[in-house]
């Protein structure tokens, strides 16, 4: 299987994109389709796709929200003082780094067919499970017709 980029920054991107959503989530009074719109609207999810490595592993979740959302800059640098537990957007974001790498489709085309919404709705029944039970389910509705 062709996977999006190495394996060797995997673990970055799921990190980065987990911090991302939560960041954006939990600080900025945003719904999460606002966050899903504005993510596929910005420049990370082409960037990483065509595996930058400057979007890979060389900027933080925090610094690619600022990216997606410069107007909430001061507010997302003000949230990096915050004590940080990892929640369901953290684990949304992991997960969705993780089956655009296994799956090396496109954020949109992934997004499109299995929504922000849904991952974050799969949290209670999936997150202890092994990530790749989480891509199997995705991939089911993803690769449908």
């Amino acid at each position: 299987m062709k996977y999006a980029y190495s394996e060797m920054y995997l673990s970055d991107v799921q990190k980065n994109l987990g911090f991302f959503f939560q960041a954006t989530l939990h600080n900025l009074n945003l719904s999460v389709d606002e966050v899903q719109r504005t993510f596929l609207a910005s420049e990370i999810p082409t960037q990483i796709e065509f595996a930058n490595p400057n979007f890979l592993c060389g900027k933080s979740g925090y610094e690619l929200a600022i990216l997606a959302f410069p107007q909430f800059e001061k507010k997302l640098l003000e949230s990096i003082d915050e004590p940080f537990y990892p929640e369901a957007e953290y684990w949304s974001g992991h997960v969705l780094a993780y089956y655009q790498w296994y799956s090396n489709k496109p954020f949109a085309e992934i997004l499109g067919k299995y929504p922000l919404e849904r991952i974050l709705s799969d949290y209670r029944l999936m997150h202890e499970a092994d990530i790749t039970k989480m891509a199997l389910a995705m991939d089911a509705v993803v690769m449908a017709k």
